[in-house]
């Protein structure tokens, strides 16, 4: 960033590159965002952590001055941007699906450790509308077309593969709402039914599979509690507690359960010890009886000495249930989900459970809200406000995964206040109004993917978010002389 930075100044002077940058109206609001971060000083009293933000929002403040003075990219040029970052993603998952294959990981998330996983599911979903486009509309050769689908299909395979729930629902949704979007603003009545049949089919098919997930989730495989056998095979006592209704995969977690055998075949077979923590950190013992359990095996040492050496290496790795091996199935998170809301809805505990913890990030975003609506809490402050707030909600979070609100418009509205949220908002939509960016393909998708991801995540508050956000509307936008209408 430093270096293109420096460049911009030694072929303009200060004064002509920020006298470009205010003619160009709609690049000056945007830009204009930085600005309400160094306005936030002013509540702010830990100016440590605010320096600390007001460098990772440094590319706010860098490519809007670049892009929206610099001579905007011909056709050519910006397909070759595009074929770059297409290429970019496809070397990179090519390398993740490596490690994932070779099992180099612990949780799959930290696969692309140099990429986070949410933001690479963002590209990926980018990268799909983008091929989408060359290959319906833009006059390319035969052989690059079928290149184009080739890509794309690898692209689907990796984000069932990597099991990225982030790139999957991200895409689905972006097509779920642009797809209305074209078929109304399409004028050849051919397109348009198909269109609208694409759209019928895409929703229909997105529901009918998770009802049908969720109602397997929720099946329970009967059982005559009355009539259990009361010894394992090696004659020692089980212990069943009927009264337990938790399930895995339809069976009871804890009938048929012989904790000695349990322990000593287990510390037999596994250098992890059957009283330590797996390589996720959650207890050896819990993961073991809900993996024994989602295979409806006893929980005795005939059912560990019926996993084989991978279904063991699982759950060392800490994965409860034999249906996360699958690598192209997203039953596994929808099963996370369920069973996040099942633990939340009973002890109010949210702790690792994804949509849950978010719950909990939000209630505390919404509690500092209330007492800080018109001014916020500024820059810096961000991180105390919300340890205060969990303090004060008594919530049962331990220290390390009280994080801040996973949710973009929340974290300005705490930052800034109501102004400042109002402010924010002006900045992302009048250059894109100004400049008829809604009706321009590409910026529409990656608008959508952004806002998308805002909704759940803190997108700006990351040097990779910052930068993956500014960069595309910045590109999409100011960049190039050619609009995409649709």
């Amino acid at each position: 960033m430093i270096i293109p930075y420096a460049l911009f100044f030694l072929f303009k002077s200060i004064a002509g590159g920020f006298r470009d940058l205010y003619r160009n109206k709609p690049a000056l609001v945007f830009f204009s965002l930085f600005l309400l971060h160094l306005a936030g000083l002013i509540f702010t009293t830990d100016f440590d952590y605010a320096m600390k933000d007001l460098r990772t929002k440094f590319p706010i403040l860098l490519i809007p001055l670049l892009l929206g003075t610099s001579k905007p990219l011909g056709r050519q040029l910006f397909n070759a941007y595009l074929f770059l970052f297409l290429l970019a993603l496809l070397i990179g998952t090519l390398m993740y699906s490596w490690k994932i294959y070779h099992l180099k990981y612990i949780d799959i998330r930290d696969v692309s450790r140099n990429v986070s996983h949410i933001i690479l599911g963002l590209e990926l979903a980018l990268g799909l509308f983008i091929m989408a486009w060359f290959i319906v509309r833009r006059t390319f050769p035969l052989w690059s077309k079928v290149l184009f689908v080739l890509v794309s299909a690898w692209f689907i395979i990796y984000i069932f593969y990597s099991r990225s729930f982030t790139g999957l629902a991200v895409f689905a949704i972006t097509a779920m709402i642009l797809l209305p979007i074209l078929v109304f603003r399409q004028k050849r009545p051919g397109l348009k039914i198909l269109l609208a049949v694409m759209m019928t089919l895409v929703t229909a098919g997105a529901f009918f599979y998770v009802s049908r997930v969720v109602k397997e989730y929720y099946s329970v495989n009967p059982v005559d509690k009355t009539r259990l056998d009361s010894l394992s095979s090696r004659g020692n006592p089980y212990v069943h507690n009927r009264s337990s209704d938790w399930t895995e995969n339809g069976n009871y977690l804890y009938l048929y359960c012989q904790f000695g055998e349990l322990k000593d075949t287990w510390n037999k077979r596994s250098k992890i010890s059957y009283d330590s923590l797996s390589l996720s950190g959650e207890k050896i013992e819990h993961t073991l009886i809900r993996f024994l359990t989602s295979k409806n095996l006893r929980k005795d040492a005939d059912g560990v000495n019926a996993l084989n050496d991978a279904e063991l290496k699982a759950v060392e790795r800490g994965i409860p249930n034999y249906l996360f091996l699958d690598q192209f199935s997203m039953r596994s998170r929808i099963y996370e989900l369920l069973r996040g809301y099942e633990m939340y809805k009973r002890d109010s505990d949210p702790t690792g459970y994804t949509l849950m913890q978010r719950i909990e990030f939000w209630k505390a975003s919404l509690g500092i809200i209330g007492g800080n609506w018109l001014t916020g809490v500024g820059t810096g402050d961000m991180n105390e406000a919300f340890q205060q707030q969990y303090i004060k909600m008594n919530s049962k979070l331990p220290p390390d995964q009280r994080w801040r609100s996973h949710n973009q418009f929340l974290s300005v509205f705490i930052g800034f206040g109501i102004l400042g949220f109002a402010w924010f908002l002006f900045t992302l939509i009048y250059p894109a109004w100004r400049l008829r960016g809604f009706t321009d393909y590409f910026f529409l998708v990656f608008i959508i993917i952004a806002t998308l991801s805002m909704m759940t995540e803190d997108t700006l508050e990351s040097q990779m978010g910052v930068t993956f956000f500014t960069f595309f509307y910045c590109f999409f936008l100011f960049g190039r002389k050619d609009y995409d209408r649709i």
